[in-house]
């Protein structure tokens, strides 16, 4: 077991992995880059616990393929946000589902691991103990930065809209459209004296994108209302974006900026679909 970290298949993933996060992702930013890092991870991830804890070398690779399942669901995030309290910690993660396809990956990872011939590349006897410490420690690294916050800062809490905007569409239809696009369109009635309707609908888990392939963030969710003005145009009324980090900004420029840049992002990316 101690020589699965010396393989060239650990190597290359490891090597892939850090070269993705730390250079490819920021320079050449696809659909390929985005998923990279989840075909390196999760193929060398069980060879370092077979590693470390070599009686885990039957099951590892489907403990890690329920772990990254679970990881990716939305009913993760209280736990994350639970562990982003504790002081120097900071994880973060992008809810996407297409990053199941790198599951594919794990049935090689239980191979590697359970085959009787580990190929190690290092055969000096002082030299393989000073490269198990050094990719056991690279590798725990590379593995944590993963899972690190991006250097640009993403926006948190709840940014209002508030703007409007005409389809001409059914108000049935405009749900419809919603739906097609793989988002939720829940309604929540809101019981108020107000001679203004309180009640809104809202979608939650948007992966914003940018070309359809790089991933800025998540949005928690989007308030809307639904007017019908006539049988044949609605009124979409954008109240605000709940995202997915806690937290209040404070600063009006700041929420200003967001405002409009959300709301820009929304337009193209959910209005335009919907007409």
């Amino acid at each position: 077991m101690k020589n699965l970290i010396l393989t060239p298949y650990f190597i290359c993933g490891l090597l892939v992995l850090v070269l993705n996060d730390f250079y490819l992702k920021h320079e050449y930013g696809n659909f390929m880059t985005g998923k990279l890092s989840d075909f390196a991870g999760l193929l060398i991830f069980p060879l370092f616990i077979a590693t470390i804890l070599p009686k885990t070398k039957k099951y590892i690779s489907l403990i890690t393929g329920i772990g990254f399942f679970i990881w990716k669901l939305p009913l993760f995030t209280p736990v994350i946000d639970l562990i982003n309290q504790v002081p120097f910690i900071s994880i973060y993660r992008v809810i996407d589902y297409s990053d199941y396809i790198a599951l594919l990956i794990l049935p090689i990872s239980h191979y590697l691991i359970n085959r009787k011939e580990d190929e190690a590349i290092i055969e000096h006897s002082s030299l393989k103990e000073v490269s198990r410490y050094v990719l056991l420690g690279t590798a725990f690294f590379a593995f944590c930065a993963t899972s690190m916050r991006p250097l640009m800062e993403i926006p948190k809490g709840t940014i209002y809209i508030g703007e409007s905007y005409n389809i001409k569409l059914p108000k049935d239809s405009v749900i419809s459209s919603i739906k097609l696009l793989g988002y939720n369109c829940d309604f929540y009635k809101v019981d108020s004296i107000s001679y203004r309707s309180e009640s809104y609908y809202q979608t939650d888990n948007i992966i914003r994108r940018y070309n359809d392939t790089i991933i800025f963030d998540t949005i928690a969710n989007v308030k809307y209302q639904l007017m019908e003005i006539n049988p044949n145009k609605t009124k979409l009324t954008i109240i605000n974006v709940t995202l997915s980090r806690k937290g209040q900004i404070q600063d009006w420029k700041e929420l200003r900026s967001l405002s409009k840049r959300y709301d820009e992002w929304l337009k193209d990316n959910l209005i335009e679909k919907i007409k």
